[in-house]
């Protein structure tokens, strides 16, 4: 029942942003705007007919009872698809790994993540005070990746993705949203927050806090800063570092990546 809401409102929801798009002049390109680097996704959607690959490399990992563990995304690509001028189509697909080290002994495991598909749809573009808006809604499939890695359900995902614009190259970003993980019935709750500014001509920096919540877990904290240069119009690369906040977050991660647009 749960995800026959999820469908309808995805539903819905297109079809309001198509009824719209018929009403509106062409869109004209400007710099390309990527999700990465951070967790803290812009809202802004891509123009329809233009395609955009998001891939990098990420590392974290943690040290807890004399165990290292640590995590790899060897490659996380998202792939958007601008399907109208206040909609977009989005697939994740990852090849991730994990390595534990006890000092005696060690295990690795490593393979494709499971699936994830969704949209990303405009809500309302920034006035005044209210910030530029967007929704994105994900599912994660059981049905591909490495079993150890695929969630026992369809997984749900519901952000609201915000941002204020603070000056001509200082942008706040935040987003608010629920997540579940396939196996569990209970939603985790996903928040952060992210300033952004241009020190130089197509060159950003930003910092970032956010964090993870459960009714049954302790909050697992983070905080990461970054930079992004744009090369150009359809291209930008990015690099990020961070730390966990407490004992349940891991210890540090690092990430870099690129983001390119492919136009008609």
């Amino acid at each position: 029942m749960k995800t026959l809401c999820f469908l309808a409102i995805i539903l819905f929801t297109i079809v309001g942003a198509y009824a719209q798009n018929l009403q509106t002049e062409p869109q004209k390109l400007g710099p390309i705007v990527p999700d990465r680097p951070g967790q803290t996704n812009p809202p802004d959607v891509i123009a329809s007919g233009t395609v955009q690959l998001e891939t990098g490399f990420q590392r974290e990992t943690t040290n807890a009872g004399g165990l290292q563990t640590i995590n790899y995304l060897y490659n996380t690509s998202l792939v958007r698809v601008g399907l109208m001028k206040n909609c977009e189509l989005r697939m994740v697909i990852e090849y991730a790994g994990t390595r534990t080290d006890s000092g005696s002994q060690s295990s690795a495991l490593q393979g494709l993540n499971p699936v994830s598909i969704g949209t990303k749809i405009m809500i309302s573009p920034e006035k005044g005070i209210f910030p530029q808006t967007a929704m994105n809604i994900a599912f994660t499939l059981p049905y591909i990746g490495r079993r150890e890695f695929r969630p026992s359900f369809l997984a749900p995902s519901f952000f609201l993705l915000m941002q204020n614009t603070l000056s001509e190259k200082l942008t706040l970003g935040y987003n608010l949203g629920l997540q579940w993980d396939g196996d569990q019935p209970n939603a985790t709750a996903v928040y952060s927050i992210s300033p952004s500014l241009e020190v130089a001509e197509g060159l950003s920096v930003f910092a970032e806090f956010y964090g993870f919540s459960t009714e049954e877990l302790v909050s697992d904290y983070r905080a990461d800063m970054g930079c992004a240069y744009l090369v150009n119009d359809n291209m930008q690369i990015d690099f990020s570092a961070g730390i966990g906040l407490n004992t349940v977050a891991p210890d540090s991660f690092v990430a870099f990546g690129l983001a390119w647009r492919f136009n008609n």
